[in-house]
């Protein structure tokens, strides 16, 4: 038992590190490998999400796995692969002198308010509000605090030290690409996350995984049917109250020598604590066994012993699965419910109503900003296929935030309304899509992102600028600017004259089927308050068009040049 506490440690240790390095890696050079084999990939809910998102059971690999173990061993995922878990663990530790001096104490299980929330997060995944479900997911909470809080407070504090160093002369700190910054409501929400759950796992240990996960309530449950359980030992145990001291989940009764298996998370510390080995892993067959040789052997009037409470556990869940699978089914649904949507939208896409159609006719996205021009929409990120998909199936679990080398995505405090709170929106005013970067494909663990290649994300067209040329300054104060056109990455800005010849100005005209939507544009434009240029959000994403020589509108005049000696300079 004590070398299985060591394995779970390590084990613990080395996924937390992992998945703690994509929000921690301010610079973004984290080696190619890293994305290819990503942690965030053994994460419980993401990779059921994933799998209803495509279909694909290998996707889903994660989720199937810690199933089946779950009915095997147990609750594992909760106590070697929850980076959450992990982080509750680590404040337990540093907590300690905040608990009673005699330890933990044995406390009943809150049944109703487990399936409650249970329950709420199958409803939250079968009618799409899956920012809902990232409220209660232990991996989406964990993300929010490391990309809301600590993310943003490296990158902060980096680019502070190097200012400081600066004016002192020295150049040895780089700054961070992009604004760090976030929202101060997202970054409160997700502060307060941490404060909450430093302080309760200080002083009761696993509360939340056995009253408000909705991942522990599901393996709990399943656990009750697994082939193996930790159990006691009665010609052993003495009673004398240590593994129920060290108990992170308050499951262990030493006085009745019960343990609730629904609630362990397999962590090993009760067991490793016992100086009689009186905790041990014991198939249910054994139990069965055991209870049906002491009833023969003691006859009717005899003491139940405490294994039989286990017994009659495991027959009450029993027939409670019919209500498991009901919820099983219903997130099955929703996958079912996304498939004939995409059906339908291809359709559609073959009827004329999607790619073969010009720019104008694209349906906007239907979210804005507030004070914002009204034709300014929000985009989705490339690889979201579409702003229904994307916020049907992002849990705000930040990876996609931290990845962002130009800092682009930033949590909502609001955008998406507050259905969609801290799901991430792209914000042009701190920065823009950058062309040769696909990082947000690469991470995205739920599937509300698909992996793009470079290649394929250049040509997904997620919105459309829209020039409006009152604003501009080349109208307004008869100079030259063309810093959008200067910044465009794929030609979709062309400068034609404007104005009387002899002024030689010229101004902004947009190719809507080249452009994609990446931002820059509407960054570089100085117009203050309302830009001149801005990026109406599509929202279902389709290809671009290549730009080609034939779609100039203006073709300057060419002009013969004096010819020069032999001798003469050119310049």
């Amino acid at each position: 038992m004590k070398i299985l506490r060591i394995l779970r440690i390590i084990i613990a240790l080395a996924v937390f590190v992992l998945i703690s390095a994509q929000f921690l890696d301010a610079y973004h050079k984290l080696p190619k490998p890293y994305f290819m084999y990503n942690p965030t990939a053994t994460q419980f809910a993401p990779s059921l999400l994933k799998m209803l998102a495509t279909g694909s059971v290998v996707a889903g690999a994660a989720f199937v796995t810690f199933t089946v173990f779950a009915l095997i061993f147990g609750r594992a995922y909760c106590s070697f692969f929850c980076p959450f878990g992990i982080l509750m663990d680590i404040f337990r530790r540093i907590g300690k002198p905040l608990r009673p001096k005699k330890g933990m104490r044995f406390a009943p299980a809150h049944n109703y308010i487990r399936a409650a929330f249970l329950a709420l997060a199958v409803a939250a995944i079968a009618f799409g509000y899956t920012a809902l479900l990232g409220i209660i997911d232990p991996y989406s909470l964990y993300g929010k605090i490391m990309g809301s809080v600590f993310h943003p407070t490296i990158g902060l504090s980096i680019d502070e030290l190097g200012d400081i160093l600066y004016s002192f002369g020295a150049y040895a700190v780089s700054p961070v690409d992009g604004d760090s910054s976030v929202a101060l409501s997202a970054f409160g929400f997700a502060l307060f996350i941490l404060f909450a759950i430093a302080i309760v796992s200080a002083i009761r240990g696993r509360l939340y995984c056995n009253t408000v996960c909705p991942v522990g309530a599901f393996l709990g449950f399943l656990s009750k049917f697994s082939l193996f359980k930790l159990g006691f030992s009665p010609e052993k145990c003495v009673s004398c109250g240590l593994c129920e001291r060290n108990c992170k989940t308050q499951c262990m009764d030493s006085k009745k020598k019960t343990l609730d298996f629904s609630r362990c998370v397999l962590c090993f510390d009760c067991a490793s604590k016992c100086p009689k080995n009186a905790i041990k892993i014991v198939p249910n067959d054994f139990l069965r066994r055991k209870i049906r040789t002491d009833k023969a052997s003691a006859g009717p009037n005899a003491p139940k012993p405490a294994s039989v409470n286990a017994q009659k556990s495991f027959s009450a869940s029993r027939r409670a699965f019919p209500a498991l699978a009901v919820g099983i089914g219903a997130l099955f649904s929703s996958a079912a419910k996304s498939d004939a949507q995409a059906a339908k939208r291809m359709r559609l896409r073959k009827n004329g109503s999607g790619e073969k159609c010009g720019a104008e006719n694209d349906v906007p996205s239907p979210y804005g900003l507030k004070g914002e021009r009204a034709d300014k929409r929000l985009c989705v990120p490339a690889g979201s296929k579409s702003v229904e998909n994307f916020l049907e199936h992002c849990t705000a679990c930040q990876a996609c935030v931290a990845a962002c080398k130009s800092q682009v995505l930033k949590p909502s405090a609001g955008e998406w309304g507050l259905s969609g709170f801290m799901q991430p929106f792209m914000d042009y005013s701190s920065g823009f899509c950058l062309y040769t970067c696909h990082s947000c494909t690469k991470v995205c663990p739920t599937g509300a992102i698909d992996f793009l290649t470079n290649p394929q994300k250049q040509k997904v067209k997620i919105g459309t600028a829209v020039f409006q040329k009152d604003l501009c300054v080349v109208n307004t104060d008869g100079t030259d600017c063309a810093a959008c056109a200067e910044h465009c990455p794929v030609q979709a800005i062309e400068m034609v004259p404007f104005g009387k010849k002899e002024n030689s100005l010229y101004i902004p005209f947009v190719h809507s089927n080249v452009c994609i939507g990446c931002g820059a544009c509407e960054f570089v434009c100085p117009v203050r308050p309302h830009r001149a240029i801005v990026v109406r959000g599509l929202a279902e994403h389709r290809q671009a068009k290549k730009f080609n020589e034939s779609m100039r509108k203006f073709i300057p005049e060419k002009t013969d040049s004096p010819a020069l000696k032999s001798d003469e300079f050119p310049f």
